[in-house]
């Protein structure tokens, strides 16, 4: 008899003790589920065409050429500028062709040029709407990057507030033949990722990778 008490006291704590795993693996299963369905990302492109010239059309960048200039840094730090000029030249190959597009890393090549240097260095300085005046003499930065068109960019907004990631690039495009602006407009976008807790900002990679799109979806727009 207290051979068959032992062994039924034992069959029922290993039934206590796997109904106790079948419910802790059941609630792990729960949140895990709950997790994924809950945590999502929501970055919210707010993208827009400043000014456009009625002589543009994104067609001319594919007949053109278009040189990615290095990215200014109003707000943010070199190593995100550097980021945001290799996402821009890899999105508007995408879209334009390879052959069509100078990535940022080739005009830097340029960069102990005495004649493109001093251009380069304004370029990438000078963004704001009333630094523009007196830019000549681009004709000479096209001739030697073999294009005719020139993308200016600044990162004007690079914060955190209200939970998300905040990212505003600013672009223009200059025509080397003439010295005119032929485009201007926004790459922007706002992001934040949800999970059980109050909202987390994204990482600096993804804002940053929606704003890029957003602005060369707004470059390749027909005017």
């Amino acid at each position: 008899m207290p051979r068959i008490f032992a062994s039924s006291l034992t069959t029922r704590k290993n039934r206590t003790t796997l109904k106790a795993r079948t419910k802790t693996l059941s609630i792990a299963l729960f949140l895990s589920f709950l997790s994924f369905a809950s945590c999502h990302k929501t970055i919210n492109d707010l993208s827009a065409i400043d000014w456009v010239s009625a002589k543009y059309k994104p067609s001319q960048i594919t007949r053109g050429g278009l040189a990615v200039l290095p990215v200014g840094e109003s707000e943010g730090s070199p190593v995100e500028s550097q980021w945001i000029g290799k996402e821009l030249a890899s999105d508007l190959s995408a879209v334009f062709g390879k052959d069509r597009i100078v990535g940022p890393d080739v005009v830097l090549g340029y960069g102990k040029d005495k004649t493109l240097a001093p251009l380069l260095k304004i370029l990438k300085k000078k963004t704001a709407p009333d630094t523009v005046r007196g830019i000549m003499g681009l004709n000479v930065v096209g001739e030697k990057l073999h294009v005719r068109y020139l993308l200016q960019t600044d990162i004007r907004l690079a914060e955190v507030a209200g939970g998300a990631e905040h990212i505003r690039i600013f672009g223009r495009i200059w025509d080397t033949r003439s010295d005119e602006i032929i485009w201007s407009g926004y790459g922007e976008a706002r992001g934040y990722v949800y999970g059980f807790f109050p909202a987390v900002p994204a990482s600096f990679e993804k804002d940053g990778a929606r704003a890029v799109s957003g602005l060369v979806k707004e470059i390749r727009k027909p005017s």
